[in-house]
C-alpha cells in the first residue's frame, strides 16, 4: 500500500512538474523524496531514511536520470537521511511523548535547513549558475517541495498509526 501510495505522490508531482514547466524544472520533484524521508525516519530512524533515500538515488545514479546531478545524489541524500534520522531518534530517545505533527514539523524544519547550502551547492558550485538563480529557487524548495511533503507525511503516519499496521512491524 506503501508504494501505490508512494507512486501516486511522484506521479502527481512529476505531472505538475510537467504541466509548469514543460519538464524542464523538477520544482515538486522532491516531494516523493522529502515526504517519504519523513516517513521512513519517524516511523525507523536513521537507517530506514538511509534505505529510502540511498535506493532511490542509486537507481538514479544507475539509469543516469539526470547526466548532470546524479553522481551527487547519494551524497546529498544521505546528509538529508541521517540528519533527519538523528532527529527522529532523539525525539524517540528525550522526548517520546511529542506529537507527531512536532516531531513531523521539526524533522521537516531540519531538511529547510538543509536545503539552504545544499541547494547553494548543487545550483552554484556543482551547475555553475548565477546566484540570483540560487536566491530565486530556494523558496521554491522550501515552500513547494517541504510544506507538501509535511503535510503529506503526517498525514501518511496518521493513517498508518490508526491503521495498527506498525504493530505488525515493532
Amino acid at each position: 500500500m506503501l508504494g501505490v501510495v508512494a507512486g501516486v505522490i511522484a506521479l502527481v508531482a512529476e505531472r505538475a512538474d510537467l504541466f509548469m514547466t514543460g519538464g524542464s524544472l523538477q520544482l515538486l520533484g522532491y516531494v516523493n523524496t522529502y515526504t517519504w524521508i519523513l516517513v521512513s525516519a519517524f516511523l525507523f530512524g536513521i537507517w530506514g531514511a538511509i534505505i529510502t533515500t540511498e535506493v532511490q538515488a542509486m537507481i538514479g545514479l544507475v539509469t543516469i536520470t539526470n547526466p548532470e546531478l546524479s553522481w551527487l545524489w547519494p551524497f546529498v541524500n544521505l546528509i538529508f537521511a541521517v540528519s533527519v534520522g538523528l532527529v527522529a531518534v532523539g525525539f524517540s530517545k528525550f522526548w517520546p511523548s511529542a506529537k507527531n505533527s512536532i516531531k513531523l514539523l521539526f524533522m521537516s524544519t531540519i531538511c529547510a535547513l538543509l536545503d539552504i547550502p545544499l541547494v547553494y551547492f548543487v545550483i552554484v558550485t556543482v551547475l555553475e549558475l548565477p546566484y540570483v538563480l540560487y536566491s530565486a529557487t530556494l523558496p521554491v524548495y522550501i515552500i513547494l517541495q517541504l510544506v507538501p511533503s509535511t503535510f503529506l507525511a503526517y498525514f501518511l503516519v496518521k493513517a498508518l498509526t490508526r491503521s495498527k499496521a506498525l504493530d505488525l512491524v515493532r
